[in-house]
């Protein structure tokens, strides 16, 4: 996928800076710069404690923004705005964009959030590369969690798992202090099940939406919940939230977009919608990718007042999501 031009960003975000929504927090009137108290969650059986909703580092956050220093502003917009949880990995970004840009407000905000990054690596040097270059660019001698990242094959558990495996180096890491908790992520329900019992994770990041593709609800969230693994949940809006480059990519849309004329159907569920259903999933915090200050912005926003959904509101969205099931692309563009 070409990233998004500084051109096309400045011309997608013209009009918010000319409502002062790009400018620093000394800028901005006090109310619009006060952090949202955003409730927190039970971290598993950690002892630990996470914002219900985190900042997502991956391909909707260094894709559209041009250079690191507007990178590294939004964390700590975020992080200013009362968002603790923050999402990476080693490789998102061919050239580390998302461990380094965060790794830059990391220099002045690490001490107020809870830090996750993942590892590619199967083998153990090569996990303990990436950790040590994890440690590097993120700005920092301590990561909270570390996953075993998007698990696509048994065989790739069998992997980890052998006598020079990753997992023997994440949890060396453990043991030395480095990295506190640990755990994998992954797309797929059946590999899900069979990592939770192999692996013996803290934590795992899955794939749960109103679509319930892939469905995590009917096996893998109440596994999780019994064993007392903290469920972090991505993707819960596909694959952007408003702004108007989440339809600028033509071969992408032919892949992943939305059916011809879907938007002009009346009563699909909106991003508040989408969000309230995985908040009200037994899962510990729901991770989403912020490319601007305008998507933070509806985030908070989206967020606040929120009370766990009655089963006939759950259901009625999952209905109207349906139309959703082959796609990535679930939400209008806002221009």
């Amino acid at each position: 996928m070409s990233r998004i031009s500084r051109r096309t960003f400045v011309a997608n975000t013209a009009a918010l800076a000319g409502a002062g929504l790009l400018a620093r927090p000394s800028d901005q009137a006090p109310a619009a710069a006060a952090a949202a108290v955003i409730p927190r969650r039970p971290f598993g059986n950690t002892g630990e404690t996470a914002t219900m909703v985190g900042f997502g580092g991956g391909s909707r956050f260094f894709l559209p923004v041009p250079d690191d220093e507007q990178g590294a502003e939004l964390v700590r917009r975020a992080i200013e705005r009362g968002i603790r949880f923050i999402e990476t990995a080693a490789n998102y970004g061919a050239d580390d964009e998302s461990e380094r840009r965060i790794g830059l407000a990391m220099k002045t905000h690490r001490s107020r959030v809870f830090l996750e990054t993942k590892v590619d690596a199967r083998d153990y040097d090569g996990a303990m590369r990436e950790m040590e270059r994890s440690l590097k660019l993120l700005q920092t001698d301590r990561i909270d969690l570390m996953l075993h990242h998007n698990l696509a094959r048994k065989a790739e558990i069998d992997q980890l798992l052998s006598d020079r495996g990753a997992d023997k180096a994440i949890r060396r890491m453990v043991d030395q202090k480095v990295v506190r908790f640990r755990g994998f992520s992954c797309h797929s329900p059946q590999l899900l099940l069979d990592g939770i019992q192999r692996i013996e994770p803290q934590a795992i990041q899955l794939i749960a939406n109103a679509t319930r593709v892939p469905d995590v609800e009917t096996e893998v969230l109440p596994l999780a919940k019994a064993r007392g693994i903290a469920v972090i949940v991505m993707k819960s809006c596909g694959k952007g939230y408003f702004l108007p480059h989440n339809f600028t990519k033509p071969d992408r849309i032919d892949q992943y977009g939305p059916p011809p004329g879907v938007f002009e159907k009346e009563g699909l569920p909106t991003a508040r919608e989408y969000i309230h259903y995985a908040l009200t999933l037994p899962v510990s915090t729901v991770v989403i990718g912020i490319d601007s200050l305008q998507t933070l912005d509806a985030v908070i926003r989206d967020i606040s007042g929120f009370t766990s959904l009655s089963a006939a509101a759950m259901k009625s969205i999952a209905d109207r999501a349906q139309v959703f099931r082959t796609t990535g692309f679930w939400l209008p563009a806002r221009g």
